[in-house]
């Protein structure tokens, strides 16, 4: 028997396997929508025959050959070599224990989604509606919206009350933010490898939320720095007990001690759908205790079409939170809830000396910020503590009183700041300088004010970042991993040991061109996110390499991700003279196509036409079927929203650029007649995580969440612009400034600010992405960080 054939039969025999087994959650079950069979064939990476063939296996030919055991199908995985101790790189086992993770991960959206009844959101009200598919799908991801949001507060909890004492954990104060400080100063190399067993796991939605939290290494650094926990920071996730919990059917089960503590710490159920359905806070504006229903979207006996469509809610979980309190009378709401964080942290600031969110990190380093003590007053990267900590307070306190203004939003704050720093006067006397000094404010102080109104934007939580957006960002990566089922290949192994050859070409891109944005593949991503959830790892390697910490920006604009790839899979081919997305999907071939010049003809075939040539005419072309590939890694793509001037220039720009790929699918379509072959179609319907079609023209196109679900905005959409609601404090940005770019080396803004897109929040998170990845390193993925 031919030996696809094999591998055919065996990919066949994997998907039959179905989901894992049920049970995170009591209630009655959907059939989950099948989303299509993935090929185990593209589990090579495209590699061609000649150096990276699939290994044979024993298996005898014979009419009716047995299907593989269950003992073949887990072969790959079922008994990995891991180490406490992470490596300077990760290794083929940990990847597979990656996949195995984000598997069980998968398996648990499935179980939440299809869950009917659950937070009682019931199916049966979709017949009401008129595309009943939709509805049904809407609400699937309603449920997993919840369930998520729901989960960050279970982190949040084990956080403080698990991980803080099991750390002997001691909070960081401005006072101690100096060189002569070991504990700041050495932070990154201080730390101890802690022994976890399966006894101290936190159940799998924290985990999921910890392990996205990782993925973004600079605000999970920051948050560490700020919380003390150095040797959870150092220890990284833990692959030994995280792989104990997981068996070879994916499901996570951990000792009853386990449950047994985790109740007992954080006063939680063990599991999330156990918990209340009411959520319990103390009203912003007079303390009174409140219990608001984590959702409305179920309550109403004979709701709406239109409130079927929507499923936005006024539940402490929906977008649209609006809850009176009966005491003081006042409207309870999301903003006000973002008011009160930010008002929180400077009482904290001012009682306890904490740091505000985003002033602890250098952003061009990427590494805890110690000036020496003569330099304090005058250190940029805490300018935002003395701002507000010295000039704004009140005016912030009061925001909240009873007399107050009625419904303060953020955007109050940052009004605050922008007349704040446009006077003179007040610079001056913030930064202890004399009468005859400049109060102009200086260029690394507009980024720290942008990096630090980054972390409040659609941000209530105690962290850098929203991370149930984060959250929702990953499972898109998720999904695609299952796709491609590496862990059911005979060629698993060869194929993690290809994709870690292939990130480690990707960090060196990064280092030698720090102005660029590089963009991976998703083989190359899995490779950098397994390296992350190793932070003292990940830190030492990207510093090593590239004189910084490189960050990873789990947001970038669909527009700026789209041509970074496209400079990405270039230069890759001019350094290594092989193709860099082995993929065969119309997006790819055209962008293949882009890099050969048509003038080459006049002097024979170019390099890049021999790189192409060669990937098709090998047989690798063959093993990368576009339904089965690893092309562009684009869960971190999102959509801008923009004001009328930039929006109608940025239109213009994407409709060129969508005319140029259009010439390029015509050339590869040339190309491809001319070797005999056909290009598959270039639109086509895409397919989300509940089996509901959606258009996109490619697949560096942000995923089209469906709008209401979740309660802290849409996690794919970003605003553009300085003085945007949800952006930069208008002259915090320099020049023509997009979203709060970080600029300079480090920064998320080549040679500024960003001109094109990045962000200083944008749903609270990451701090930016634009303008060709600055400097390397910074909040835009460290010139290097697409993902």
């Amino acid at each position: 028997m031919p030996l696809l054939e094999k591998i055919e039969r065996l990919s066949l025999k994997a998907t039959a396997k179905g989901t894992p087994e049920k049970g995170q959650v009591e209630g009655t079950e959907e059939t989950p929508a099948t989303n299509g069979t993935a090929s185990a064939v593209a589990s090579t990476n495209g590699a061609p025959p000649s150096q990276e063939a699939p290994p044979s296996y024993d298996i005898n030919d014979s009419a009716e050959p047995a299907g593989p055991s269950p003992e073949e199908l887990s072969a790959a995985f079922s008994n990995l070599q891991l180490s406490d101790v992470p490596g300077d790189i990760p290794s083929a086992h940990e990847c597979l224990a990656h996949l195995k993770l984000l598997t069980a991960f998968h398996g648990l959206k499935e179980d939440i989604g299809y869950n009917d009844g659950l937070f009682g959101l019931w199916n049966a009200r979709c017949e009401m509606v008129e595309d009943k598919e939709s509805a049904l799908a809407r609400m699937r991801e309603k449920r997993w919206a919840l369930y998520i949001a729901r989960a960050v507060e279970r982190f949040e909890e084990w956080w403080v009350k698990v991980l803080c004492p099991m750390d002997n954990a001691r909070r960081l104060q401005t006072k101690t933010m100096y060189v002569t400080n070991a504990e700041l100063r050495d932070f990154t190399i201080q730390g101890k490898i802690m022994q976890w067993t399966t006894d101290m796991l936190p159940p799998i939605d924290v985990l999921m939320v910890w392990h996205a939290f990782m993925l973004n290494p600079r605000s999970y650094l920051e948050d560490c720095v700020r919380f003390g926990i150095v040797n959870v920071w150092t220890t990284g996730l833990p692959w030994p007990a995280v792989n104990a919990a997981i068996d070879t059917s994916f499901n996570y089960s951990v000792p009853e001690y386990a449950k047994i503590a985790f109740v007992e710490k954080t006063g939680h159920n063990w599991s999330n759908a156990e918990d209340s359905l009411n959520k319990s806070i103390a009203c912003p504006r007079c303390s009174q205790q409140l219990e608001i229903p984590w959702t409305t979207c179920g309550l109403s006996e004979k709701p709406s079409p239109k409130e079927l469509e929507e499923l936005s809610g006024t539940g402490y979980g929906d977008r649209d939170l609006a809850f009176m309190c009966h005491k003081c009378g006042e409207e309870v709401n999301h903003d006000l809830l973002r008011v009160a964080k930010f008002r929180k942290d400077t009482e904290n600031l001012i009682m306890k000396d904490w740091p505000l969110k985003g002033t602890i990190i250098n952003p061009q380093t990427g590494a805890p910020d110690a000036p020496a003590q003569s330099e304090a007053d005058q250190n940029p990267v805490a300018f935002p503590n003395r701002l507000v900590g010295v000039e704004l307070r009140s005016k912030i306190i009061e925001l909240l009183n009873p007399r107050g203004k009625t419904n303060p939003t953020m955007n109050d704050i940052k009004e605050m700041i922008e007349v704040a720093i446009k006077n003179k006067s007040i610079v001056k006397r913030v930064n202890h300088k004399s009468t005859f000094d400049s109060g102009i404010l200086k260029r690394s102080e507009r980024l720290s004010i942008r990096k630090m109104m980054s972390r409040y934007w659609d941000n209530s939580s105690l962290f850098a970042l929203e991370l149930g957006g984060a959250v929702i960002r990953q499972s898109v990566f998720v999904d695609k991993m299952v796709g491609l089922d590496w862990l059911h290949s005979p060629a698993a192994q060869q194929t993690m040991n290809r994709l870690m050859t292939k990130y480690r070409r990707f960090i060196q891109i990064i280092a030698q061109y720090p102005l660029h944005t590089a963009v991976p593949t998703l083989d190359v991503d899995l490779g950098w996110h397994t390296h992350q959830l190793s932070p003292r790892s990940y830190y030492d390697f990207t510093v090593r390499q590239c004189k910084k910490f490189i960050d990873h920006d789990d947001k970038i604009a669909e527009d700026t991700l789209e041509k970074s790839f496209e400079w990405t899979s270039k230069t890759y081919e001019k350094l290594w003279n092989e193709v860099y997305s082995e993929c065969t999907c119309w997006y790819c071939e055209a962008i293949r196509s882009k890099h050969i010049s048509n003038s080459g003809k006049i002097f024979g075939t170019s390099k890049h036409e021999k790189i192409s040539n060669t990937f098709h005419t090998s047989g690798a072309a063959q093993l990368c079927p576009p339904s089965n590939s690893a092309h562009i890694s684009s869960h971190n793509a999102v959509r801008t929203i923009e004001d009328s001037i930039r929006a109608t220039t940025t239109e213009r720009m994407r409709l060129a650029r969508k005319m140029d790929l259009d010439r390029s699918y015509e050339k590869a379509q040339k190309r491809a007649k001319a070797r005999g072959e056909t290009l598959p179609p270039r639109d086509q319907y895409y397919y989300g995580a509940w089996g509901y079609p959606y258009m996109m023209y490619g697949p560096f196109m942000a995923y089209p969440m469906m709008g209401g679900m979740y309660y802290a905005g849409d996690p794919c959409v970003m605003p553009v612009g300085a003085g945007m609601p949800g952006n930069c404090a208008a002259g915090a940005c320099a020049g023509a400034v997009g979203a709060g770019g970080c600029g300079g080396p480090g920064g998320c803004g080549s040679g500024g600010c960003g001109a094109g897109v990045g962000g200083c929040g944008g749903g609270g998170g990451g701090g930016g992405c634009g303008g060709g990845g600055g400097g390397g390193g910074g909040c835009g993925g460290g010139g290097g960080g697409g993902c």
